[in-house]
Protein backbone atom coordinates (compact mmCIF):
# COMPACT_ATOMS: atom_id res chain seq x y z
CA UNK A 1 0.00 0.00 0.00
CA UNK A 2 1.19 3.41 -0.94
CA UNK A 3 2.46 5.55 2.91
CA UNK A 4 1.34 8.74 3.23
CA UNK A 5 4.52 10.80 4.79
CA UNK A 6 2.11 12.81 6.98
CA UNK A 7 0.98 11.17 10.52
CA UNK A 8 -2.56 10.01 11.16
CA UNK A 9 -3.58 10.75 7.65
CA UNK A 10 -4.55 7.81 5.58
CA UNK A 11 -3.28 7.22 1.77
CA UNK A 12 -5.76 8.40 -0.84
CA UNK A 13 -4.97 4.91 -2.76
CA UNK A 14 -5.24 2.20 -0.60
CA UNK A 15 -4.44 -1.65 -0.61
CA UNK A 16 -7.71 -4.33 0.34
CA UNK A 17 -6.99 -8.30 -0.40
CA UNK A 18 -4.41 -6.82 -3.37
CA UNK A 19 -6.81 -4.13 -5.03
CA UNK A 20 -5.73 -0.61 -4.99
CA UNK A 21 -9.36 1.39 -3.74
CA UNK A 22 -9.18 5.12 -4.79
CA UNK A 23 -10.95 8.05 -3.81
CA UNK A 24 -11.90 10.75 -6.38
CA UNK A 25 -13.47 13.95 -5.44
CA UNK A 26 -15.45 15.99 -8.12
CA UNK A 27 -15.19 19.74 -6.95
CA UNK A 28 -17.59 22.27 -8.92
CA UNK A 29 -18.83 25.88 -8.81
CA UNK A 30 -22.00 26.45 -10.58
CA UNK A 31 -23.79 29.53 -11.37
CA UNK A 32 -26.92 28.21 -13.47
CA UNK A 33 -26.77 24.58 -12.82
CA UNK A 34 -24.80 23.84 -16.10
CA UNK A 35 -21.24 22.99 -14.66
CA UNK A 36 -23.07 20.80 -12.01
CA UNK A 37 -25.16 19.20 -14.27
CA UNK A 38 -21.58 17.76 -16.22
CA UNK A 39 -19.82 17.25 -12.74
CA UNK A 40 -22.77 15.17 -11.64
CA UNK A 41 -21.90 13.31 -15.34
CA UNK A 42 -18.31 12.99 -14.87
CA UNK A 43 -19.17 11.85 -10.95
CA UNK A 44 -21.35 9.65 -11.90
CA UNK A 45 -18.87 7.30 -14.57
CA UNK A 46 -16.46 7.85 -12.05
CA UNK A 47 -18.64 6.57 -9.12
CA UNK A 48 -19.14 2.97 -10.78
CA UNK A 49 -15.49 2.14 -10.53
CA UNK A 50 -14.32 3.92 -7.50
CA UNK A 51 -15.46 6.01 -4.29
CA UNK A 52 -16.08 9.29 -5.43
CA UNK A 53 -17.75 12.62 -3.59
CA UNK A 54 -19.34 15.55 -5.85
CA UNK A 55 -19.37 18.68 -3.99
CA UNK A 56 -19.90 22.37 -4.75
CA UNK A 57 -15.88 24.07 -3.82
CA UNK A 58 -17.68 26.22 -0.85
CA UNK A 59 -18.19 22.86 0.36
CA UNK A 60 -14.80 21.35 -0.18
CA UNK A 61 -12.57 21.64 2.45
CA UNK A 62 -8.28 21.19 2.19
CA UNK A 63 -8.37 17.77 3.64
CA UNK A 64 -10.68 16.30 1.73
CA UNK A 65 -8.42 17.46 -1.45
CA UNK A 66 -5.40 15.92 0.18
CA UNK A 67 -7.40 12.72 0.66
CA UNK A 68 -8.39 12.30 -2.58
CA UNK A 69 -6.17 10.20 -5.85
CA UNK A 70 -8.05 11.75 -8.42
CA UNK A 71 -9.39 15.35 -7.93
CA UNK A 72 -11.35 16.43 -11.19
CA UNK A 73 -12.39 20.71 -11.09
CA UNK A 74 -14.69 22.24 -12.64
CA UNK A 75 -15.98 26.07 -12.59
CA UNK A 76 -18.26 27.70 -15.48
CA UNK A 77 -15.89 30.55 -17.02
CA UNK A 78 -16.43 33.87 -16.48
CA UNK A 79 -14.43 37.01 -17.60
CA UNK A 80 -12.01 34.24 -18.96
CA UNK A 81 -11.56 32.69 -15.51
CA UNK A 82 -12.95 30.63 -13.31
CA UNK A 83 -15.42 31.45 -10.10
CA UNK A 84 -13.76 33.24 -7.31
CA UNK A 85 -14.50 29.64 -4.95
CA UNK A 86 -12.54 27.59 -7.32
CA UNK A 87 -9.99 29.84 -7.34
CA UNK A 88 -10.33 30.38 -3.76
CA UNK A 89 -10.35 26.63 -2.75
CA UNK A 90 -6.44 26.00 -4.78
CA UNK A 91 -5.00 29.20 -3.69
CA UNK A 92 -2.16 28.34 -1.49
CA UNK A 93 -2.95 24.30 -1.51
CA UNK A 94 -0.62 21.23 -1.67
CA UNK A 95 -1.87 18.94 -3.51
CA UNK A 96 1.45 16.58 -3.97
CA UNK A 97 0.75 12.78 -4.84
CA UNK A 98 -2.85 13.89 -6.07
CA UNK A 99 -3.77 13.35 -9.63
CA UNK A 100 -6.22 15.92 -11.06
CA UNK A 101 -8.03 17.40 -14.15
CA UNK A 102 -9.59 20.52 -15.17
CA UNK A 103 -12.61 20.97 -16.79
CA UNK A 104 -14.98 24.20 -17.45
CA UNK A 105 -18.13 25.35 -19.05
CA UNK A 106 -18.28 27.97 -22.15
CA UNK A 107 -19.40 29.18 -24.78
CA UNK A 108 -18.67 28.46 -28.68
CA UNK A 109 -17.11 31.05 -29.67
CA UNK A 110 -18.04 30.45 -33.24
CA UNK A 111 -21.75 31.09 -32.42
CA UNK A 112 -20.98 34.09 -30.49
CA UNK A 113 -22.72 37.28 -31.69
CA UNK A 114 -20.18 39.60 -30.42
CA UNK A 115 -17.33 40.26 -32.70
CA UNK A 116 -15.18 42.01 -29.80
CA UNK A 117 -15.80 38.65 -27.30
CA UNK A 118 -14.10 36.41 -30.28
CA UNK A 119 -11.41 38.41 -30.92
CA UNK A 120 -10.53 38.53 -27.22
CA UNK A 121 -10.93 35.11 -27.06
CA UNK A 122 -8.68 34.44 -30.00
CA UNK A 123 -6.21 36.55 -28.55
CA UNK A 124 -6.26 35.12 -25.24
CA UNK A 125 -6.54 31.23 -26.54
CA UNK A 126 -6.48 28.64 -23.93
CA UNK A 127 -6.55 31.93 -21.19
CA UNK A 128 -9.96 32.53 -22.59
CA UNK A 129 -11.37 29.82 -20.58
CA UNK A 130 -11.36 28.16 -16.55
CA UNK A 131 -10.50 25.17 -17.17
CA UNK A 132 -6.45 26.24 -18.22
CA UNK A 133 -6.43 28.39 -15.58
CA UNK A 134 -7.50 25.24 -13.17
CA UNK A 135 -5.10 22.88 -14.91
CA UNK A 136 -1.98 25.33 -14.01
CA UNK A 137 -3.50 25.91 -10.55
CA UNK A 138 -3.47 22.26 -10.49
CA UNK A 139 -0.02 22.07 -11.96
CA UNK A 140 1.16 24.54 -9.18
CA UNK A 141 -0.33 23.56 -6.24
CA UNK A 142 2.43 19.58 -6.85
CA UNK A 143 -1.39 17.97 -8.64
CA UNK A 144 -0.21 15.60 -11.73
CA UNK A 145 -2.95 16.28 -14.09
CA UNK A 146 -3.59 13.69 -16.04
CA UNK A 147 -6.10 14.91 -18.59
CA UNK A 148 -5.59 18.37 -21.18
CA UNK A 149 -8.33 20.47 -19.67
CA UNK A 150 -11.46 20.33 -21.09
CA UNK A 151 -14.63 22.41 -21.94
CA UNK A 152 -17.85 21.73 -22.20
CA UNK A 153 -20.70 24.11 -24.59
CA UNK A 154 -23.52 26.33 -22.83
CA UNK A 155 -25.66 27.95 -25.42
CA UNK A 156 -26.28 30.68 -23.71
CA UNK A 157 -25.42 32.87 -20.39
CA UNK A 158 -27.96 30.57 -18.06
CA UNK A 159 -27.73 27.49 -20.78
CA UNK A 160 -28.39 24.78 -21.34
CA UNK A 161 -25.92 23.04 -22.17
CA UNK A 162 -25.56 21.95 -26.08
CA UNK A 163 -27.09 18.73 -26.93
CA UNK A 164 -24.86 15.87 -26.54
CA UNK A 165 -22.36 17.47 -24.03
CA UNK A 166 -23.37 15.09 -20.53
CA UNK A 167 -22.70 12.34 -22.71
CA UNK A 168 -19.18 13.89 -23.68
CA UNK A 169 -18.71 14.58 -20.03
CA UNK A 170 -19.45 10.81 -19.33
CA UNK A 171 -16.83 9.88 -21.68
CA UNK A 172 -14.52 12.43 -20.30
CA UNK A 173 -14.79 10.99 -16.93
CA UNK A 174 -14.41 7.69 -18.49
CA UNK A 175 -10.95 8.53 -19.70
CA UNK A 176 -10.24 9.89 -16.13
CA UNK A 177 -10.42 6.39 -14.83
CA UNK A 178 -8.18 4.81 -17.25
CA UNK A 179 -5.39 7.61 -15.66
CA UNK A 180 -5.96 5.68 -12.24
Amino acid sequence: PRRDARPGRRAAGMALRGRILMKALVVYDSQYGNTERIAQAIGAVLAARVETRVARAADATADSLADCGLLVVGSPTQSFHATKPVDALLKGRSLRGVRAAAFDTRFDMAAVDSRMLRLAARVAGDNAYAAPRIAAQLAEAGAEVVAEPEGFIVTDTEGPLRAGELERAAAWGMSLLATI
